[in-house]
């Protein structure tokens, strides 16, 4: 038995070319495809969200701290060439 989704048509444009063209479904078997397809995914635990926030942050914050040295280090030398700042006097 073949589901709506599979049921595509080809039709050859005047170059040659198969462009595959999906079928119109009404709204209702829309939301019941989109259900169906819900239905399939694998959400993740709680454990798995809460490790995965926590890597994000300690990367963010590792981040944040390397460009704030090399901001520094650029500001530095952009300083000196300007001759704003001078490291020896």
């Amino acid at each position: 038995m073949k589901s709506a989704m599979a049921e595509v048509t080809k039709k050859t444009t005047e170059d040659g070319d198969d462009a595959p063209v999906a079928r119109r479904t009404n709204p209702i078997v829309f939301f019941q495809q989109v259900l169906r397809e819900l239905k399939k995914v694998t959400w993740p635990s709680w454990k798995e969200t809460w490790l995965t926030s926590v890597m994000v942050l300690i990367m963010v914050i590792l981040t944040m701290i390397f460009f704030f040295f090399v901001d520094s280090i650029l500001n530095r030398g952009q300083m000196l060439l300007i001759g704003a700042w001078r490291p020896f006097g």
